[in-house]
């Protein structure tokens, strides 16, 4: 059995998800095809509509149209788009959210929109906001009491970043009615495992049905994670459950081979996972691609690797290898920022990183921002 000791460990940010979450719900949705209801004859007026006023494709209006099997005449949907628009609902929003469930354009602007934009801000949403919840979960705005499901989560959850992000994972999250079961939750992982809510939010932010959960089901995912060697008292407890909560425990062990045969030691296993359990998620492809790329491109020890598992969870398009051009170009030029460890460079905030190693130096590397730029661009680098 695995022993992990009590070591925490800077994880990414919840502000890392928000700053990509807006343009990555539309990729996922533009592909993504949602459950088919049984079987019935689809619309041809609503087929024609979705394509005409909605501009779908051909092919998804016609796997959608499903949904709007009694849709017979524009007015309806036609008002709800009008509101919407008026409101600043942008198109990227709005095909996000026919996509995800066509009927609200059937649902009544007087009894249904319009109730639910106006308490919506009333409650702090802006108009952004209530543009990301249309597009993540658009049959809230059918339910009355919205407002009071959402007044419900927000002391948990602290905020309404941490309300949507948890919406992109449980789009039902506002609809169901878990709140005696969400509250003997809480309690159970406060008073028996020892987490903040500050802990719970982020539980719940990566896994919303841990907490939704039956109580009964939420005490066997604690014990698997005891199982595992995690203590409550860890400061990564949080993370080990979301682990045991997605992946079974044959699936855990055959992680936890897989990175002895990409070279690393049992007790190197133990103290990364110690860490960073969420390490567990990622595949063996994955973590073989960023070992090499780490120890080779970024001149990393495994001893640094092992110290810092964290690097491990970071894209390498994005971070690793832009960051890594960065420290180069730098060392190129003698200067002795270039000297740090890697970590020192990765886990920085997007903007910590620009204000400390970019523009500072600018003028002794001259093109360095661009180079940066084009690296996270996924461009070739340039030779400044």
């Amino acid at each position: 059995m695995l022993r992990f000791g009590k070591n925490r460990f800077l994880c990414p940010s919840l502000s890392h998800f928000s700053t990509t979450f807006a343009s990555s719900i539309f990729h996922l949705l533009s592909t993504a095809t949602p459950e088919a209801p049984s079987p019935t004859s689809s619309s041809q007026f609503a087929v024609n509509y979705l394509i005409q006023s909605c501009g779908l494709p051909s092919n998804k209006a016609t796997r959608l149209s499903r949904y709007l099997p009694h849709l017979k005449s524009p007015e309806k949907p036609d008002a709800v788009l009008r509101f919407l628009r008026q409101a600043g609902v942008t198109e990227p929003y709005i095909s996000a959210a026919v996509l995800r469930d066509p009927s609200f354009l059937c649902f009544s602007v007087e009894n249904c929109m319009k109730p639910r934009m106006a308490e919506l801000l009333e409650i702090g949403f802006s108009p952004s906001d209530i543009s990301l919840l249309l597009s993540l979960c658009p049959n809230t705005f059918a339910h009355t009491k919205l407002q009071q499901k959402i007044q419900f989560w927000m002391p948990i959850l602290g905020s309404i970043e941490k309300l949507l992000l948890a919406l992109k994972r449980d789009m039902f999250l506002l609809t169901r009615n878990p709140e005696n079961y969400v509250m003997l939750n809480v309690s159970f992982l406060q008073e028996q495992c020892s987490l903040s809510i500050c802990q719970i939010a982020k539980m719940i932010v990566a896994s919303p049905t841990l907490i939704t959960s039956r109580p009964k089901c939420l005490e066997i995912k604690v014990k698997r994670a005891n199982e595992l060697g995690f203590s409550c008292s860890s400061g990564v407890f949080w993370h080990a459950l979301v682990v045991v909560n997605c992946l079974n425990q044959n699936t855990i062990d055959a992680r936890l081979l897989d990175w002895k045969n990409l070279g690393l030691s049992q007790e190197e296993v133990s103290l990364m996972i110690s860490k960073a359990p969420y390490l567990l998620r990622i595949t063996e492809k994955m973590v073989g691609r960023k070992l090499e790329f780490l120890m080779k491109e970024a001149a990393c020890d495994k001893l640094h690797i092992v110290q810092n598992p964290a690097l491990l969870a970071y894209s390498m398009e994005k971070r690793l290898n832009p960051r890594n051009i960065v420290r180069k170009l730098l060392e190129s030029k003698g200067l002795h920022v270039g000297n740090l460890c890697f970590a020192s460079f990765v886990k920085p905030t997007e903007k910590q990183f620009v204000k400390k190693f970019v523009l500072p130096y600018e003028h002794a590397v001259p093109g360095l921002h661009q180079a940066y730029i084009d690296a996270c661009a996924g461009k070739t680098a340039t030779t400044y």
